[in-house]
């Protein structure tokens, strides 16, 4: 059997010789071991010198990712402290909005209930100016009939006059006629302006019932707007506090931030995106500043319209009076001819 020898004994042998063996190996055969013996060395130092540099390497790369962490760290707390404030200025703006909006349906509860009185109380009116109307209706029938029984009075009188039967008719009984016809001229004005009135009072309730209703309908559609779009910030603000993840800490020897060599791979960007959420979600940009100037011109519309519609029906009224004294003379000029004395 063979005797095994082991590189330990043969380094220790300055004289490539064995002690207490009694026997040497040969030339070519220590010669080889010896060379592999030293290629073994060299391997050896610089494996060690490239596990040094892949050591030194690793500790730098470890240090830039914690500082990296802790750079999206502080990015984090940042943004959702800034979601925070926004999500408070939000809450804030929108309670102003709806108690503006509040006021405002309120004031316009109050206007459309004293507009609907003040049509009660011009429906009670014209009603009354109707039953005044037919009064005078009445009237004008009993002074037409007078008038006509006054008439066929003179004319039997005039046909009886000129047969020679009776003498001329007194000087009352023409005062009573006109007097009749000038009762009846103005009777007939005020039923006039009466109609006239009432017809003016019925367009302004009905322009005012318009222009009320158009107010009604235009502020529910714009608090119907704001609601909308309250209610669509509101979510966008939930996804948003959804999709904000906290970051984890990440391990500090995990062999999957490796790369082919051993050494921890870069960051990607898209996870440092995807798990802070600073780069790619700009707040300023995605949350909209609720203002709103939603004072309606239509109030100062409809007073305007009802101051228009009065001063017309009192224009329209002092102009058909001086009509009806501008036309007196002219009718008291034809029934003095029609009726000589």
């Amino acid at each position: 059997m063979t005797n095994v020898y082991t590189l330990k004994d043969i380094n220790n042998k300055s004289d490539c010789s064995f002690r207490g063996v009694g026997q040497r190996l040969g030339g070519a055969n220590e010669q080889e071991i010896k060379e592999k013996l030293y290629s073994a060395l060299k391997s050896k130092a610089e494996i060690n010198d490239l596990s040094e540099k892949l050591v030194d390497k690793y500790n730098e790369r470890e240090k830039e990712f914690e500082n990296k962490a802790s750079q999206l760290i502080a990015s984090t707390t940042k943004v959702r402290s800034q979601l925070i404030s926004e999500r408070k200025s939000h809450t804030e703006s929108q309670r102003e909005l709806e108690a503006k909006y509040t006021a405002e349906i309120q004031s316009l509860k109050s206007k459309i209930k004293t507009l609907k009185r003040e049509g009660t109380l011009a429906r009670k009116a014209s009603s009354a100016d109707k039953t005044k109307i037919l009064s005078l209706e009445t009237k004008v029938r009993e002074l037409e009939g007078k008038l006509d029984d006054l008439k066929l009075e003179q004319v039997l009188h005039d046909s009886n006059a000129v047969g020679g039967m009776i003498e001329d008719p007194a000087q009352s009984d023409r005062k009573e006629i006109d007097s009749l016809w000038l009762e009846l001229e103005r009777v007939k004005e005020d039923l006039n302006s009466k109609e006239y009135k009432i017809e003016c009072m019925e367009k302004g309730i009905e322009a005012t019932h318009e222009i009320t209703s158009r107010e009604i309908d235009a502020l529910y559609s714009a608090r119907s707007k704001l609601m909308e779009k309250n209610r669509s910030l509101r979510d966008q603000l939930e996804l948003e506090k959804n999709n904000k993840v906290d970051p984890q800490p990440p391990p500090m020897n995990d062999s999957s931030q490796l790369g082919p060599e051993g050494t921890p791979s870069t960051l990607n960007p898209s996870q440092i995106i995807s798990v802070g959420g600073a780069e790619a979600v700009p707040l300023l940009a995605t949350t909209p500043i609720v203002t709103s100037s939603s004072i309606p011109p239509m109030l100062i519309y409809s007073i305007l319209t009802l101051v228009l519609i009065t001063i017309i029906c009192f224009m329209a009224r002092k102009w058909w009076n001086s009509r009806n004294k501008d036309d007196r003379p002219a009718w008291a000029t034809v029934h003095a001819s029609n009726h000589p004395i």
